[in-house]
């Protein structure tokens, strides 16, 4: 039974033999045969790993002197060749191999294979480049390098192109908007991946140190001295809005620019091509007229006032309360100014403009006009330098809508040295509101108030309210100077108590107001 089994298997095995062997061969595949003709007709594997044994199957494959992998020096010679028969090379995948076509070199000429040789690979990195500038090299040391396609820099930032590529060494140029961190490299092969460096590339950034001039005068240059300022693209100053990026000369140590007409005093940001700042340690000052005195005060309008302080040479023009700015003075020094009141200003902080400067400088004191109205007295005060503890000790000081309000407003003041600045943007707003409360109005019969009204508002009305309902109109005088209101308390509300208190735009449109010395009487 065996025997006869055997005997049937041997039998069919020799039938499909001959059945592919007729499949398998041609016409070419005899001539190929019988003729001197190198041929190669199949090599593998082909996910092979470097070291692994190659095998080129063909005819006449003994007049092969040597074969070509894609990669720098890639080369087998005959005489490395594990094998080398008419019909079979054997050779060891070397470890400059890549992926590519194969070249099979003979005396009748080259013969490149029909399809890509791919390699199974794992790179790796054992060292990068601590730190360096953009647009200096990083030089990244590990295996399988020559197989990275691609390094990618913090935030996407990719770079295909390398300085230099080998089997345990790659070189990149760092971007010029590269950033601090960790590289990512792709590489190819059978199992193609991504490996992260496990250290930290520093990217080098431009640093501030010095100023100088400083303090510095607006719409001159100042010198900043530092490192690595040839890689600053930008340069931000404190109270400007926009980045200079224009730049009087530039160098690895020293940086000039022209100080833009609205900087304040503070620090000074450096930023390079990749967006990364960096902020001075030390602040860049700027040279501002100062105010220590002014006499008389009380004046009279009309009359010369005497400005004394510091940098007085550089002021352009005086702004007198409620009056346009003056601009041609009696006489002017670095310490004093002489000039001319405006007949029709107010009483209030004087502002001074600085020349080849936006930034303007006002008066830490009022300067007073004389033959005004005494200030009102008020028994209750509600606001008095800003909202008093007679309300807030029990109330709220609310939000409103419909405009804005300052409670600490430097001028025009009716007393003391603030007042309200409350900025209707119209439809009947109420920013100014004070809620909260429960104080008792039995034994007072006046709610008094003083309102400056700027330019626009004669003729324009606002509304007290007392406790959300009701209320008293208002229609603004005289433009420019502060009216003081005396208002029954029975003409604003017949309640004894009182929660709340609005101060409403009452024409539908928006202007601005000035409120001090309020409260009841």
């Amino acid at each position: 039974m065996i025997t006869t089994f055997n005997k049937t298997l041997l039998t069919l095995i020799c039938l499909s033999m001959s059945v592919l062997m007729l499949v398998s061969c041609d016409k070419n595949d005899d001539d190929a045969t019988t003729s001197d003709q190198v041929v190669l007709l199949s090599f593998g594997p082909t996910g092979a790993k470097h070291g692994d044994t190659l095998r080129f199957i063909g005819h006449n494959l003994d007049k092969v002197s040597s074969i070509k992998f894609t990669g720098n020096a890639a080369v087998v010679d005959q005489a490395n060749f594990k094998t080398r028969t008419p019909d079979l090379i054997l050779l060891i995948v070397p470890q400059a191999a890549e992926k590519g076509y194969v070249t099979l070199v003979t005396s009748q000429g080259d013969i490149v294979t029909k399809t890509q040789f791919n390699l199974s690979v794992l790179t790796t990195v054992a060292s990068i480049t601590a730190q360096a500038r953009p647009g200096e090299n990083v030089t990244i040391n590990g295996t399988y390098l020559n197989w990275v396609t691609s390094v990618t820099f913090v935030r996407d930032k990719v770079v295909q192109t390398f300085v230099s590529k080998s089997y345990n060494q790659l070189v990149v140029k760092i971007p010029d908007d590269a950033e601090t961190g960790p590289l990512v490299l792709r590489y190819l092969g059978t199992d193609s991946g991504n490996v992260q460096t496990t250290d930290t590339l520093r990217v080098t950034l431009p640093l501030s140190t010095t100023f100088a001039p400083n303090p510095v005068k607006h719409q001159t240059n100042v010198t900043i001295t530092g490192t690595n300022l040839d890689l600053a693209r930008k340069v931000s100053f404190t109270g400007v809005s926009t980045p200079v990026t224009t730049f009087v000369s530039q160098s690895p140590t020293q940086l000039v620019i022209k100080v833009p007409a609205a900087t304040r005093k503070g620090k000074v940001t450096l930023e390079a091509a990749s967006g990364v700042q960096t902020v001075s340690a030390n602040d860049l000052d700027v040279v501002l007229p100062t105010v220590t005195n002014m006499t008389p005060n009380p004046i009279d309008p009309g009359t010369n006032v005497t400005v004394t302080g510091t940098n007085l040479d550089l002021v352009t023009s005086i702004t007198f309360e409620n009056r346009p700015a003056v601009t041609t003075f009696v006489s002017q020094s670095a310490t004093q100014i002489v000039a001319t009141t405006p007949v029709g200003m107010a009483s209030g902080k004087i502002t001074l403009a600085v020349l080849n400067s936006t930034v303007t400088v006002q008066s830490a004191n009022i300067l007073t006009i004389t033959g005004g109205p005494p200030p009102p007295t008020v028994a209750l005060p509600f606001y008095d330098e800003g909202v008093t503890t007679n309300w807030t000790s029990t109330g709220w000081i609310g939000g409103g809508w419909g405009g804005t309000v300052d409670y600490n407003n430097g001028t025009p003041v009716r007393v003391g040295a603030k007042s309200a600045k409350i900025a209707y943007a119209g439809g009947y707003g109420s920013p100014m509101q004070l809620g909260g409360n429960n104080i008792n109005m039995s034994s007072y019969t006046t709610f008094k108030i003083s309102i400056y009204g700027s330019a626009g508002t004669a003729g324009k009305k606002v509304k007290l309210v007392f406790n959300g309902a009701g209320g008293y109109e208002i229609v603004l005088g005289a433009e420019g100077q502060w009216t003081d209101y005396a208002i029954p308390l029975s003409s604003i509300t017949a309640a004894t108590s009182l929660s709340e208190i609005w101060i409403q735009e009452f024409s539908g449109v928006g202007f601005t107001i000035y409120v001090d010395a309020m409260g009841l009487n």
